[in-house]
């Protein structure tokens, strides 16, 4: 595989903004493969020689099993344990590739046996690269972010399209966390079809609680950064204290 860590990272990535797609409808299935084909086609790519690439055809996921199934042997952190899982799952992503039923049950079927590569993927990627020492390697970014002048019913959509349990917004320049926890028991508690349309700074003054968010740095370890959280979200930032741009956001899932 490439050495380049920029690569490594960027094909995690895409790994896992599929799987994320998959698990919000598991028809998408086909994606996370095509994220898993750019990965044997990167790993074939870094140990071709340009003159020989040309003359060797890489038809699909079947070219591809040999060099994923080494990549894994050669960088998984378990990967004495794991190799011959990880040949047999390749071989049912392909065979369910091939087939000619799509959605359903057998879609959903589908979608648990790639999402499981992809995972084993994600991982091996991760340990390639090396950066997986601290946070920066684990953060979301292009991060959805609630404002005080939104009503509360865009801040529940958001929440409920995007599975989130928490959105950044931030307060008076200061960064805090609006919850699904906390949006739900304030229109529980009245009635909530009538506010839907109330703004977010006007349910504050009404009792919508608004946690402090959670900070942690880019350079902070994985340990450090979860001590920090405290089972919860955290907001990822940097500038000047009094005007910190927001980065990203993580949470424990993230870190798993």
């Amino acid at each position: 595989m490439t050495k380049c860590k920029k690569e490594c990272l960027h094909l995690r990535k895409r790994l896992q903004e599929e799987r994320y797609k998959v698990l919000e409808d598991g028809e998408n299935w086909l994606t996370i493969v095509q994220a898993i084909e750019a990965v044997g086609k990167a790993i074939v790519l870094s140990q071709t020689k340009p003159t020989a690439l040309a003359k060797k055809r890489v038809n699909g996921l079947a070219d591809l099993i040999e060099p994923l199934q080494e990549f894994i042997k050669k960088h998984h952190p378990i990967a004495s344990q794991e190799e011959e899982d990880f040949k047999d799952l390749l071989e049912e992503v392909r065979q369910v590739r091939n087939a000619e039923v799509h959605t359903g049950a057998s879609a959903r079927a589908a979608a648990k046996i790639a999402t499981t590569v992809g995972i084993y993927l994600e991982d091996t990627l991760m340990a390639a690269s090396g950066a997986g020492k601290n946070v920066k390697a684990y953060i979301q970014r292009e991060v959805l972010q609630a404002y005080t002048w939104q009503n509360l019913d865009e801040c529940r959509r958001q929440i409920l399209i995007h599975s989130f349990s928490y959105l950044p917004i931030k307060v008076k320049n200061e960064w805090k966390m609006l919850s699904d926890a906390n949006l739900a028991e304030y229109l529980a508690d009245q009635n909530a079809k009538e506010l839907w349309k109330q703004r977010v700074e006007c349910a504050m003054e009404k009792g919508l609680k608004i946690e402090p968010a959670k900070e942690v740095k880019q350079t902070d370890s994985k340990k450090c950064a979860l001590d920090k959280m405290n089972g919860k979200a955290a907001i990822v930032t940097e500038g000047e204290e009094k005007n910190k741009d927001l980065v990203g956001i993580i949470t424990p899932f993230d870190l798993l």
